[in-house]
């Protein structure tokens, strides 16, 4: 395979990066499945409500610890070994989840699965961000993570068709994500080490990053404002509303706001490298704001009928898809490769922990409180993004080396 600065001149992709790409895809089409699948089992039977809380935070637990030690390690062993650790404990988790009689074992599997694979995504941001040519860099890394939206979908969608039957749900669920193992496992081994990594590894030992104080806090606000709100509102406007404001449409709720994400992202993919990446975001955070502005009228005005709720939900998932995709763009982007993935994983820790106390907060919630404070979210992200707009640097069809303003004899 090439070194990164060959990569970087070339217009195809070639074969080791279609073998990348098809891996991480496969892996974000289970992690969404897997995020839906924490919500969807609080209609298990052996699951009382009382308990809907604490299966919820197992998922956004697992992925703080996930995204915080796999992404330290990540840049420390590399992306390739990571891949493969990630794989063994995502395949202990199945039984678990799978087996479980009760929700303490149930949360050890979803907890486990989602430190694997959550965590996972850091590696994979990573890696897809520094093996991608420059000018398809922004389609390959919208591309891969909306298949998680994908994923998300289709656990709704089996949900939904299984509803008669938590057997017969449990096991299309088990058959699905054990036939996933083996394709990602070969596929994972065929491709190899992040050239960028084994390079800031083995030749710089000591990577010089000239970026000033106030270019710093504006990344990194910039970053963990993007992280939190669309971290907090999809979990909350798609995993949490259902089990606690409308149990009988979890599944709908999840199906509808992901149907918006995927179809958000699908829309996004052959343009995201052509137009200016600051404008893009602004807008998206902009849309997600007043899409969710929307929901306040309809609690009040139009609160019965169901079809103008969901088609809230499915505006604001297309706009929050607009914002996961220019987040999971930015992160890999504005980190140096000696520290990305621990700075990927730092800034998604930070809202995941977030993700966690908002789970216990907003239990007691009333339905417009829910709505003000998700509104919140949205307009601290658009903080960020008006920020950015104003002060940020443009990232399109640049290489990682330049974005990081690392020495340049490279």
């Amino acid at each position: 395979m090439e070194n990164f600065t060959e990569i970087d001149k070339k217009s195809k992709i070639n074969k080791y990066q279609w073998i990348a790409i098809i891996s991480a895809s496969i892996t974000m089409f289970i992690w969404g499945f897997l995020l839906a699948l924490a919500p969807i089992a609080t209609q298990w039977p052996f699951v009382p409500p009382s308990d809907y809380t604490y299966l919820l935070v197992a998922a956004p637990t697992s992925l703080l610890i996930g995204n915080l030690v796999l992404g330290r390690y990540t840049d420390k062993f590399g992306r390739k070994k990571l891949f493969i650790i990630d794989m063994i404990l995502f395949a202990i988790s199945i039984p678990l989840i799978l087996l479980s009689n009760n929700v303490v074992e149930l949360g050890l599997g979803i907890g486990m699965a989602e430190f694997s694979l959550g965590g996972d995504e850091t590696t994979v941001l990573t890696y897809l961000s520094e093996i991608s040519p420059k000018n398809h860099r922004g389609k390959i890394i919208v591309g891969v993570t909306n298949i998680a939206n994908f994923g998300a979908l289709i656990a709704a969608l089996l949900s939904i068709v299984t509803s008669f039957s938590i057997y017969i749900q449990r096991l299309s669920f088990g058959i699905l994500l054990a036939l996933s193992i083996p394709v990602i496992v070969i596929t994972r081994a065929l491709i190899p080490e992040s050239f960028r990594w084994e390079y800031y590894k083995n030749v710089v030992k000591e990577t010089k990053v000239e970026i000033s104080k106030r270019d710093y806090t504006i990344r990194l606000y910039f970053l963990v404002s993007m992280a939190i709100t669309i971290v907090l509102t999809y979990a909350l406007m798609a995993l949490i509303i259902g089990p606690y404001l409308f149990p009988r449409l979890t599944s709908w709720i999840i199906f509808i706001y992901n149907l918006g994400e995927t179809i958000g992202g699908i829309i996004l993919i052959p343009f995201v490298d052509s137009f200016s990446r600051k404008i893009i975001a602004f807008i998206a955070y902009l849309g997600g704001s007043f899409t969710m502005a929307l929901f306040i009228p309809q609690f009040l005005f139009a609160r019965s009928i169901i079809a103008i709720f969901m088609a809230l939900l499915f505006l604001n998932g297309l706009f929050g898809e607009l914002g996961w995709a220019f987040r999971v763009i930015f992160e890999p982007e504005l980190f140096p490769t000696n520290i990305r993935a621990t700075g990927i994983g730092l800034v998604r820790a930070i809202a995941y922990s977030l993700y966690v106390g908002s789970i216990f907060l907003t239990s007691g919630f009333s339905e417009f409180t829910y709505i003000f404070y998700n509104l919140g979210l949205w307009l601290f992200g658009l903080s960020g993004a008006t920020l950015w707009l104003k002060y940020g640097i443009e990232t399109k069809k640049k290489s990682l080396e330049d974005i990081s303003d690392i020495i340049k004899n490279i």
